[in-house]
């Protein structure tokens, strides 16, 4: 599925929820359960667009330091923490390693 593809269905499901939330609001619920199954949905699809946005972090931090750039100079040129390139690095490959989504300490 597309980025285009799963924001587009996180909109849908978004309304989905405010219908199912204002249904809950009058007492008129069809399926009670559905609620919960549209919330954990909408937070696959965010934890789905979180990793692919680290790994393009990741990327562009591989890129800058394969040119020589101290995690100093990258941290300042992306805009964020050194500590967090560093755990971007670290959380990225412990994922493609199959492993936690937690870095070690």
């Amino acid at each position: 599925m597309s980025r285009e593809d799963r924001l587009r269905l996180l909109s849908d499901l978004r309304s989905e929820l405010i219908k199912l939330e204002t249904q809950r609001g009058r007492g008129v619920v069809d399926n009670p359960g559905r609620m919960r199954y549209v919330k954990r949905l909408i937070a696959r699809i965010l934890t789905i667009e979180h990793d692919d946005e680290l790994r393009e972090l990741a990327g562009r931090i591989n890129e800058l330091r394969s040119k020589g750039l101290t995690y100093d100079k990258v941290s300042m040129q992306l805009g964020i923490k050194k500590s967090m390139v560093k755990r971007i690095l670290k959380t990225v490959k412990a994922k493609a390693e199959g492993g936690s989504s937690k870095p070690a300490q």
